[in-house]
């Protein structure tokens, strides 16, 4: 996924504003220098996969021209608890004004690539591509995202305008599945995706000519009958999984995808340290 620099720098500039980074009432006293220069140091709390430093390093940045910092961890690195992850030069204001803002990213996003990173080992000899969703935070899709790819997941569709998945609502919005292979649309995208929910709605949705099957939440026993009925005429994805240790089980299917809205709908992240020396 390509790391696009106008889009680090909006979002950051958004979420400090949101903070109030400008007007911060803890450093409005005749005491305290906010233009002197400290050096922090973060440090993690528990092991997992750096992702996120770009809009960490931003948000100083943006406060502070001139800070400077010295990453001793590199992104979509792997480091340990108590490790040091970053050193950084910056005034005083850079580093208590900007401090939760830089945190929350780095702390949201390197809780998903672990996550991702750990879902993608449970596939690490098979052919099949482990998938992110659309089950994003509003306004942090393309930080979700980006976190999922760092963590060795491949990004499916973005957003809406970028493939045809017709799901479920789309179904019984054009009358049944057995009427979508009269529907001519505009543009398809990079593909078109059809949802099933059982083995009998395969035959209908095969007569679209769809690139994608998306098997969701059914059986081990019924993703194998799908299989046979399939017949290699399209691509298969499995959705629905609900614990981790499950994928396991999909391992030597001949499937090409499993998605997971896991990786970025039920967050967890990773708790960091920052000190000032």
């Amino acid at each position: 996924m390509k790391l696009i620099k106008s889009k680090i720098k909006e979002s950051v500039k958004r979420a400090l504003k949101e903070d109030g980074f400008n007007h911060d009432l803890s450093l409005k006293s005749k005491k305290i220098k906010i233009d002197k220069v400290f050096i922090a140091t973060l440090v993690a709390r528990e092991n997992g996969i750096l992702s996120g430093s770009p809009w960490f390093e931003e948000t100083f940045k943006i406060i502070d021209k001139k800070a400077l910092l010295e990453w001793k961890i590199g992104e979509g690195e792997a480091f340990k608890k108590d490790e040091k992850i970053v050193k950084i030069k910056a005034s005083l204001k850079a580093i208590l004004s900007g401090e939760r803002t830089a945190l929350n990213f780095l702390q949201m996003m390197s809780g998903i690539s672990t996550k991702a990173n750990f879902y993608s080992n449970m596939l690490k000899n098979s052919e099949i591509e482990l998938l992110d969703t659309r089950k994003t935070l509003p306004g942090l899709r393309y930080e979700q995202k980006y976190s999922t790819f760092i963590g060795g997941v491949k990004n499916h569709r973005f957003g809406l305008f970028d493939a045809i998945m017709l799901k479920d609502n789309h179904l019984k919005a054009y009358g049944g599945i057995d009427k979508i292979k009269d529907i001519k649309f505009e543009k398809k995208g990079d593909f078109l995706e059809i949802e099933i929910e059982k083995l009998s709605q395969i035959k209908d949705a095969m007569k679209s000519n769809p690139d994608i099957i998306l098997l969701d939440n059914l059986e081990l026993k019924e993703i194998k009958k799908a299989i046979s009925i399939i017949k290699n005429k399209c691509l298969i994805e499995v959705s629905g999984i609900k614990k981790p240790e499950d994928i396991k089980k999909y391992n030597n299917l001949p499937i090409h995808f499993i998605s997971l809205g896991d990786l970025t709908k039920n967050l967890e992240s990773i708790d960091f340290s920052l000190n000032i020396s």
